[in-house]
């Protein structure tokens, strides 16, 4: 029964997207375009506390479009992108009946005075999260959700490569306050640069926590090489979460290394209280070689300190895998 609402609904967005391009297209002709996209990732881990796993971890698929509209100098612009079933039952199984997830699902309108988005979208906060680039584990002891459902954005027009932007979600509940999360920041990006900073507040009824966060993320690159780094800090638990990193190209060849870290003065907000301050390290190291029309290869090695490993996290692990990043335009 799953599996035939998986093929329903997935059958259904392509109908439905080919069809509505084909309405925009007679409407507005060649201006107009549609966009199917996705990722296929498939990676095997050996995990120090675990034995060896191979996994598909990501399979996602998506459309967008961009639509000039009867108002003048007015894009329409609409997302819509599912996480498909992986590895939710036994690999024996011929097939996965695991759940279809809905990841973004939102319109927007864009012109000179900017842009505004509305539904299930990325939390411009992630933006700052420059040091969440690698497979497995990455982004590890990062704060604040990478995407919000139920919210409302306006990000301003680029101003010499300046952007700043507010977000708000509301989620209906009749004791509460009306707005339950709210986004703000800017960031600057050229061609060799990129700074950003951020806020995030959250009401402990939004997803069961109250958490208040400013993130900052920087990255410059000097031709193959790369230099980039997150830093946030959480107010209600006074915590610190830090990531640096650097990366080189060779050819098809990517190079990445990465040191993240956090120390709370919350005594078990990571792991179990142990009468001491938590804290935690872990170290990075990713190879990856892109073997053309969007099919990579990678391995990737992560350390975990001991501290880290008290607190929950690792234990250390080594993967190898492949991916498929998936763009085409469909009229």
């Amino acid at each position: 029964m799953k599996s035939t609402k998986l093929v329903s609904l997935v059958s259904f967005a392509v109908v439905a997207s080919v069809a509505s391009n084909s309405i925009f297209a007679a409407s507005h002709g060649k201006d107009d375009d549609i966009e199917l996209y996705g990722e296929i990732e498939i990676r095997s881990l050996d995990r120090e506390t675990t034995d060896l796993d191979t996994i598909v971890d990501k399979a996602r698929i998506g459309f967008k479009g961009a639509h000039k509209l009867n108002m003048s100098g007015v894009k329409g612009r609409w997302q819509i992108e599912f996480n498909l079933p992986s590895d939710n039952d036994p690999a024996n199984d011929s097939t996965d009946d695991g759940d279809v997830g809905l990841r973004k699902a939102n319109v927007g309108l864009q012109g000179d005075f900017g842009e505004v988005i509305f539904g299930r979208q990325n939390n411009i906060l992630a933006d700052t999260k420059v040091i969440d680039t690698f497979k497995n584990d990455s982004g590890v002891f990062l704060f604040a959700p990478d995407r919000l459902g139920n919210a409302m954005t306006y990000v301003t027009p680029n101003m010499g490569g300046f952007h700043g932007y507010v977000q708000v979600a509301t989620d209906a509940d009749p004791e509460e306050n009306d707005v339950d999360a709210t986004v703000w920041g800017a960031n600057y990006s050229d061609d060799t640069f990129y700074f950003g900073i951020s806020r995030y507040d959250e009401d402990d009824d939004y997803i069961g926590a109250e958490r208040d966060v400013t993130s900052l993320g920087a990255k410059a690159s000097f031709g193959d090489f790369s230099v980039f780094g997150t830093l946030q800090d959480e107010d209600h638990t006074n915590t610190l979460v830090y990531g640096v990193g650097i990366g080189l190209t060779m050819n098809d060849w990517t190079f990445k290394t990465a040191l993240y870290g956090f120390d709370s003065d919350d005594d078990g907000r990571f792991g179990a209280a142990d009468g001491s301050d938590d804290e935690g390290r872990a170290l990075f190291f990713l190879a990856d070689y892109a073997l053309g029309h969007g099919i990579s290869t990678f391995a990737q090695y992560v350390y975990y300190d001991e501290d880290a490993e008290d607190e929950g996290f690792g234990g250390s692990v080594f993967s190898v895998g492949i991916a498929a990043e998936i763009s085409r335009t469909l009229m």
